[in-house]
């Protein structure tokens, strides 16, 4: 069923706001899918409204070939399918968001793992590069578009590469992401019609092609 952006988006938060703590933190049962696929959605959405244009859109929870639909009407006329790819979540994060869901706190960085004896999670705290996020982010986004580029779609399909870093916020940062995505080959040369990267640890979305 289709909504308008700003139902739509509504709606998604107060989803999110409903979820248990520990269904948001470790992105279990319906938080998964609230921000990785939805909550990007309702941002690129909102991203197309202003005077003069309806926006309406709608997500698909049945890993169909599109994750959202976009429409466009009013002074302009558009609609295209959305393809939605989250990245640079890795089983290390998976580690953290557990032990910040159980414990309340949990290290930004160093070794974490889960002792197999007990199957209780062991971190350590470790300094890293002041960098380190725009490498490890731009790396992962440069992989989640490998990965979509490959396959077909229809013409003129959007696609929204989504991720969480709450380092990456304001325009310098930003400006140091690009560069590192266009050092690593740029996301170009694709069947996209564009592309969007949003942070859902900061709610910015820019479109990067």
């Amino acid at each position: 069923m289709k909504f308008g952006a700003y139902e739509f988006a509504a709606n998604v938060d107060q989803q999110i706001k409903a979820l248990a703590t520990e269904e948001y933190l470790r992105r279990i049962g319906r938080g998964k899918l609230l921000r990785e696929e939805l909550y990007p959605l309702s941002r690129l959405a909102l991203r197309f409204k202003q005077p003069g244009l309806e926006v309406q859109v709608e997500g698909f929870e049945n890993s169909g070939r599109p994750d959202g639909y976009i429409w466009i009407t009013g002074y302009r006329e558009q609609e295209f399918e959305v393809q939605i790819t989250y990245t640079g979540y890795e089983d290390k994060d998976a580690l953290r968001a557990e032990l910040l869901a159980s414990q309340g706190y949990a290290p930004g960085a160093g070794e974490i793992r889960r002792n197999k004896k007990d199957g209780v999670i062991v971190a350590t705290m470790a300094t890293i590069d002041h960098d380190e996020h725009i490498t490890r982010i731009s790396a992962a986004i440069m992989k989640g578009f490998g990965k979509k580029v490959s396959k077909s779609y229809a013409e003129g399909t959007v696609l929204l590469i989504a991720f969480d870093e709450i380092k990456i916020f304001g325009r310098g940062n930003w400006l140091d992401l690009f560069y590192a995505i266009e050092q690593k080959g740029g996301l170009v040369e694709s069947q996209f019609a564009e592309v969007y990267l949003f942070n859902g640890a900061t709610n910015e979305l820019h479109r990067a092609a």
